[in-house]
C-alpha cells in the first residue's frame, strides 16, 4: 500500500457518507437563502453578486477558523464539533425565514438602500450558518487523517463526495424541492437534513481515537521553509479560485443566454459545475499516487482550463450562429409534453461540453495541492483550511471584480481574454517550453486563441444566431447584455437573448401604455417597472396631464443600446422618448425602488416579463401588489399584462375592484383598483381625436387606427370583492409557483 492511498475504514465510513448529505443541505441553502435575501437586497447583479460573496466570505472565515482549531483537537472531538456545527445550521434555518424575511426585508428594506450597509447586513446574517459550514471540512479532514502520509488522497475524496452532494442537493432542490414545497418549507427540511447529520456524527464519534495526536518536532532550520511553501500554494489557489469563479459568472452569462433563462436555470447549470469538480477531485484522490511534481500538473491544469473555456466558447457561439432560433419564438418555455431535441441539445449537451471539463480539472487539481502541503502531522487541518480560506478569498474576489468591474468594463469577450492572459502565465511560470513539448502547445494555442479570439460585437452577435451581414448593436455591463438587430428595416430589441419587443413599437406595447393613462381621469404621477422597447413606457406619456413618468429597468445595458438605436432612422420614435423631460429613467430593481419610495402615484404599471422566468415572481406576487396597493394615490390604477399562471386570481387577492380588456393579439390587460374603475368606450375615442394625443402618438410612429378598433372591439370584464369574493392568492414571495409551473 503506498502512502497516498489509505482507505476509509469502517468506522470512518458514516462520516464520510454524511459528510456527502452536509454538502447536499449546504447548496440547498444557499439557492433558498439567496432568493430571500434577493427580496432584502434586490434582485440586480450587483444585489446578487453581493449576496454571493457574503456567503463565500462567511465559508473563507469558517474554513479560517476550522484549520486554526482542529489541530488542537482529538478525532472524537473534530466529530463532535462538526457534529453541533450541523446542529447550529438546522436552528439557523429554521429560524432564517424570520430573519432573511419578515425581519430583514419586511421591517429593515430601507437599510438596502446603501450599498456598503447592505453588504455589512447580508454578510453579518450568513455569517453564522456559512461559518458553520466552513468549519466542516478541516475538522472532518483532521478526524479521518491523523497522519500526513496519504492525508491528500483521503482529503480529495471527502472534498469530492462533499461537492457530489452539493451538485445533487443543487439539481434536486432547483428541479423538484422548491418548486413542490416552496422556500420555507424547502429550508425546514434542510434543517431536518442537517439535524440527522449532527446526529449520525455524535453517534459515531465514540468509535474515534480521544487521545490527541503530540505535535511533530520540526527541525527549526526546516520551519521557515515550510511555512514559504504553504504561502506559496496559497497564492497559487487563491489566483486559481479567482480565474474560477470569474470563468462561472461567464459561462452563466452566456448560458442564460442561449437557455431563455427560467426559474430552473440557475440550479441546472449549477449542478453540471458543481459535479464536474466533484468527480475531477475523487479521479485526483485515486491517481495521485501516480504524480511526482504536483506543481507542474497544477500549472498545466491552470492553462488547460483557460485555454478550453476561451476554445469552447467560441466553437459554441460559431455553432449557434450557424443553426439560428426563431427568436421571435424563443422565450425560454418548456413543455414536458414536447421535448424536443433542440431542449435536450440546449439543457444536456451544451452545459456537458462547457461546464464539465474545466471543472473537472479544476477538481482534479485539489488533491495535488494537499500532496504538496500535507507534510506535517501536527498542522493537517490548518493547511487544509489554509487552502480552503485562499480559494475562498479568491472566489470572492474574482465574484466581486469581474461581476462588477470586469464586465462592466471589458465585457464577456475581454473578460474571457484576460483569464486565459493568467492562464497564460501559469504555464510560461511552470514550465521550461523548450523542454516541456506540452507546456509549450498550450502555451502557444493560448496565445493563437487569445489573439483570433472575436470582439465583443461579433461573439454576442454569434450567441444571438445573429448572421455576420445582418445589422447587429449590442451594449453589455454588469447587469447583462442587451442588443438590437435589424431585418428589412424592422428592429428587434434582445434582452439577454430573448426578444422582447420590435421597432416600431407593438401593438400591444402601444395599448398597455396609452389606454390606462386614457382612462384614468388625472394621471400626473406615474411609474414603469420595466423599460423593454420603450413602447409601454414611451406611450403611457400620451396624456398631457401627465407631469412625470419614473421608468425602472433592471437591464442598464438595455437603456444604453436603446440610446444608441435613438440615433439611427429605425429608431427615430425613443429618440423622442429620451427628449421627452418628463421621463426619469433608473437602472435598478423596479420592485426595491417602489417599496423605498416615499411617493405616491396615480398608475403603477408592470410591463413585465414571462411569468415564468427567473424571478419573474417578485412581480407576481400577492406581497408586490400590496406594496403596490400601498403606493397608489386614491382612486390610482395598478396595471399588468396577465399572463396566466395564477397572475389574475392573484392579482384579484388584493385589489378590492379588478377591471379585465380582453383585446387583440391574444393580450388581457389587468387593471386593479381600490375603487371601480369607469371603462367609457366613447370617452375613450373622443380623446384617441384630440390634437396632442394624436401628435405625441405620431411622434411614436404609432397606428392610432388600430387603437381606436382594438377600444371598440375590447371585451370588458369586472370584478369586485364585494361582487365575486376575494380569491387566495396563487403567488406568494416565499412560493412564486409561476416560476416553477413544471412542479
Amino acid at each position: 500500500m503506498t502512502k497516498d492511498r489509505l482507505p476509509i475504514t469502517n468506522y470512518q465510513l458514516p462520516i464520510t457518507i454524511i459528510y456527502f448529505l452536509s454538502g447536499f443541505t449546504a447548496l440547498l441553502y444557499q439557492v433558498v437563502w439567496q432568493r430571500m435575501l434577493g427580496l432584502f437586497s434586490g434582485s440586480d447583479v450587483r444585489s446578487v453578486t453581493i449576496v454571493v460573496a457574503s456567503y463565500l466570505l462567511g465559508l473563507g472565515v469558517g474554513g479560517w477558523l476550522g484549520g486554526w482549531v482542529s489541530d488542537r483537537l482529538s478525532s472524537r472531538q473534530a466529530v463532535q464539533i462538526y457534529s453541533c456545527c450541523n446542529f447550529g445550521i438546522a436552528i439557523f434555518a429554521v429560524c432564517s425565514r424570520f430573519l432573511f424575511y419578515d425581519l430583514l426585508f419586511l421591517q429593515g428594506k430601507s437599510l438596502a438602500q446603501s450599498t456598503t450597509v447592505m453588504l455589512a447586513i447580508v454578510f453579518v446574517s450568513l455569517l453564522i450558518p456559512t461559518t458553520l459550514m466552513g468549519v466542516s471540512l478541516p475538522l472532518v479532514s483532521k478526524a479521518t487523517s491523523r497522519h500526513a502520509a496519504g492525508a491528500a488522497a483521503r482529503i480529495g475524496l471527502l472534498y469530492g463526495l462533499n461537492t457530489l452532494g452539493s451538485g445533487l442537493g443543487t439539481l434536486v432542490s432547483g428541479w423538484y424541492i422548491i418548486g413542490t414545497f416552496g422556500y420555507e418549507k424547502t429550508v425546514y427540511l434542510g434543517a431536518v437534513l442537517s439535524a440527522l447529520v449532527g446526529i449520525i456524527a455524535w453517534s459515531s464519534s465514540r468509535q474515534f481515537d480521544a487521545a490527541r495526536s503530540l505535535p511533530t518536532v520540526m527541525p527549526i532550520a526546516k520551519l521557515p521553509q515550510r511555512s514559504r511553501l504553504v504561502w506559496q500554494w496559497c497564492l497559487l489557489v487563491f489566483i486559481s479560485g479567482f480565474a474560477a469563479i470569474s470563468l462561472e459568472i461567464i459561462w452563466f452569462r452566456i448560458l442564460d443566454t442561449i437557455l431563455q433563462s427560467i426559474a430552473y436555470t440557475y440550479a441546472h447549470l449549477l449542478a453540471f459545475i458543481l459535479v464536474g469538480n466533484a468527480l475531477g477531485s475523487l479521479a485526483g484522490s485515486v491517481a495521485i499516487r501516480f504524480i511526482r511534481q504536483p506543481r507542474k500538473v497544477f500549472f498545466a491544469i491552470q492553462g488547460g482550463v483557460a485555454a478550453y473555456s476561451l476554445a469552447s466558447v467560441w466553437l459554441i457561439s460559431i455553432y449557434w450562429q450557424s443553426h439560428p432560433t426563431d427568436l421571435r419564438t424563443d422565450i425560454g418555455y418548456i413543455d414536458l409534453n414536447n421535448i424536443t431535441p433542440i431542449v435536450l441539445f440546449r439543457y444536456v449537451v451544451l452545459p456537458l461540453v462547457m461546464l464539465v471539463p474545466p471543472n473537472f480539472l479544476l477538481g482534479f487539481y485539489f488533491p495535488l495541492v494537499q500532496k504538496a502541503v500535507q507534510t506535517d502531522d501536527s498542522q493537517i487541518g490548518q493547511r487544509v483550511g489554509f487552502i480552503q480560506v485562499a480559494n475562498i478569498l479568491g472566489n470572492t474576489t474574482g465574484s466581486l471584480l469581474t461581476g462588477l468591474v470586469l464586465l462592466d468594463k471589458l465585457g464577456t469577450a475581454g473578460s474571457l481574454q484576460l483569464i486565459a492572459w493568467l492562464g497564460l502565465g501559469f504555464v510560461l511560470l511552470g514550465f521550461r517550453l523548450g523542454k516541456d513539448k506540452l507546456a509549450g502547445a498550450i502555451a502557444i494555442a493560448l496565445a493563437a486563441i487569445i489573439t483570433l479570439f472575436p470582439n465583443n460585437t461579433r461573439l454576442w452577435a454569434a450567441l444571438h444566431g445573429i448572421p455576420p451581414t445582418q445589422y447587429f448593436l449590442t451594449a453589455e455591463d454588469s447587469t447583462g447584455v442587451a442588443a438590437v438587430t435589424e431585418i428589412n428595416g424592422k428592429g428587434t430589441l434582445l434582452a439577454s437573448g430573448q426578444a422582447q419587443a420590435s421597432f416600431p413599437y407593438m401593438l400591444v406595447h402601444a395599448l398597455l401604455g396609452s389606454l390606462p393613462a386614457l382612462i384614468h381621469p388625472h394621471p400626473t404621477q406615474m411609474i414603469i417597472i420595466g423599460l423593454g422597447s420603450g413602447g409601454t413606457a414611451h406611450t403611457a406619456g400620451v396624456n398631457p396631464l401627465t407631469q412625470q413618468v419614473k421608468v425602472v429597468e433592471l437591464l442598464g445595458a438595455e437603456l444604453t443600446v436603446l440610446r444608441q438605436y435613438a440615433q439611427t432612422p429605425g429608431g427615430q420614435p425613443l429618440k423622442h422618448l429620451f427628449q421627452d423631460p418628463r421621463y426619469k429613467f433608473i437602472v435598478g430593481d423596479g420592485r426595491q425602488e417602489l417599496e423605498l419610495s416615499q411617493q405616491k402615484f396615480d398608475i403603477i404599471e408592470a410591463d413585465a416579463i414571462y411569468a415564468w422566468r427567473s424571478r419573474a415572481g417578485m412581480l407576481y406576487s400577492q406581497e408586490f401588489f400590496q406594496a403596490v396597493r400601498s403606493h397608489l394615490n386614491p382612486g390610482g390604477m395598478f396595471v399588468e399584462w396577465n399572463v396566466g399562471l395564477g397572475t389574475e386570481q392573484t392579482f384579484r387577492s388584493v385589489f378590492p375592484y379588478v377591471m379585465q380588456l380582453a383585446m387583440s393579439g391574444d393580450l388581457h390587460v389587468l387593471i386593479g383598483s381600490d375603487r371601480p374603475v369607469d371603462f367609457n368606450w366613447q370617452q375613450l375615442l373622443t380623446k384617441l381625436e384630440d390634437a396632442a394625443v394624436l401628435n405625441f402618438l405620431a411622434k411614436a410612429s404609432v397606428n392610432v387606427e388600430a387603437i381606436r378598433q382594438d377600444v371598440k372591439a375590447a371585451q370588458v370584464t369586472f370584478y369586485s370583492h364585494a361582487k365575486d369574493g376575494q380569491p387566495p392568492p396563487v403567488n406568494t414571495d416565499l412560493f412564486p409557483r409561476s416560476e416553477y409551473y413544471l412542479n
